[in-house]
């Protein structure tokens, strides 16, 4: 094969999930409230990613010059943080809670977050008792404002539709906590009912205690506006909606990232939504993009779920997970980063 034939071979691998979406939407009917928003693919400087190490769902935070990570942590049964001075180097793993042998919490324990809240730490994570229909969220406490101290374990957190009852509590994985305008809430993604079928959710949090939900959920958006959320790309296919993560531009501008697709495949994305109303729980205030804000490049494939933090220079990095090869599976995550900036509007533009 000659050289130019390579790189056309390249160029072509590189386009072919941008031009299959682009096929499937032509498609697909035109719905009469679809999104009308600019393109999220604004021009950006190519730049290569960032290694940082093996896993998935990276999420971290800067405390008193300290940065902490926690990730996914499949097959050990337990959570993790790790502490570092830079963003470049992630630190040693050291554990700060094992799950019990058996019960409701003691497998598959999911995408953990730390956030510092009221002087604490708070770890939330998804868990069951290995059955995945059984996944709900759960806290971890920290005894004082020492990230390594002592955690007692709360929950679950009710993520159903019947407050009052509390009965039939829902499905619930990858919770974030969202402060704005001095209220707190939690974004998940959760199953409607019994189905695998997942949807991003947002439901208040209880004053002065963010281990209680303060209200019954309230479905932010569809999962399947578009063919790119959908499972396989294409109709027929269920939309898949999680990881959601809030990123808040330099001008206030509050955006809302999610993966959609399926994260066993290479073409596993991120999409975005802006809220644009004054109230987080009425799903009119989110405005959904009509373009992914960020998918396989020709040099990563299924990208998804991570965090954004401003560095000690000041500028944002967006800390994900992606796929090492094309073929289908999980067990070839790595965490990466990549710098975000912002146009002239406040807009996010991924770097690559």
């Amino acid at each position: 094969m000659t050289l130019s034939a390579i790189r056309s071979l390249v160029v072509a691998l590189a386009l072919a999930p941008f031009v299959s979406s682009l096929a499937a939407r032509a498609d697909e009917p035109v719905k009469p409230d679809a999104p009308n928003a600019a393109s999220a693919s604004a021009e950006a400087p190519k730049s290569k990613p960032n290694y940082l190490r093996p896993g998935a769902d990276p999420w971290v935070i800067e405390r008193d010059g300290k940065y902490y990570w926690s990730q996914s942590n499949n097959g050990r049964g337990e959570i993790c943080l790790w502490e570092s001075d830079s963003l470049d180097e992630p630190g040693e793993r050291r554990p700060i809670w094992r799950a019990p042998r058996r019960g409701p919490y003691s497998r598959e324990l999911w995408a953990p977050e730390i956030h510092f809240l009221d002087g604490r730490f708070y770890v939330f994570f998804a868990a069951d008792d290995g059955n995945n229909a059984n996944h709900k969220t759960y806290v971890l406490v920290s005894e004082n404002d020492d990230p390594f101290s002592k955690y007692e374990i709360r929950g679950p957190l009710y993520t159903g539709d019947d407050f009052e009852g509390k009965s039939n509590n829902r499905w619930a994985i990858d919770s974030t906590v969202f402060e704005h305008k001095g209220k707190r809430y939690l974004i998940w993604s959760g199953w409607e009912d019994d189905r695998d079928v997942q949807w991003l959710y947002i439901a208040p949090l209880k004053e002065g205690d963010p281990t209680e939900t303060a209200g019954s959920r309230v479905r932010i958006c569809n999962n399947d506006d578009y063919l790119w959320e959908r499972v396989e790309e294409r109709l027929g296919t269920r939309g898949l909606c999680e990881g959601p993560e809030i990123l808040v531009s330099p001008n206030g501008r509050v955006f809302l990232t999610y993966s959609c697709g399926a994260s066993w495949l290479p073409t596993y994305k991120i999409g975005l939504l802006e809220l644009v109303g004054d109230d987080p729980l009425d799903p009119k205030s989110w405005k959904k993009f009509d373009k992914p804000w960020f998918q396989a490049d020709g040099i990563q494939f299924g990208v998804g779920h991570g965090s954004f933090i401003r560095d000690k220079e000041g500028r944002t990095r967006y800390v994900y997970h992606a796929k090492t090869k094309r073929e289908p599976g999980w067990g070839d995550r790595a965490v990466f980063w990549r710098y975000v900036d912002f146009d002239e509007e406040g807009f996010p533009v991924l770097q690559y």
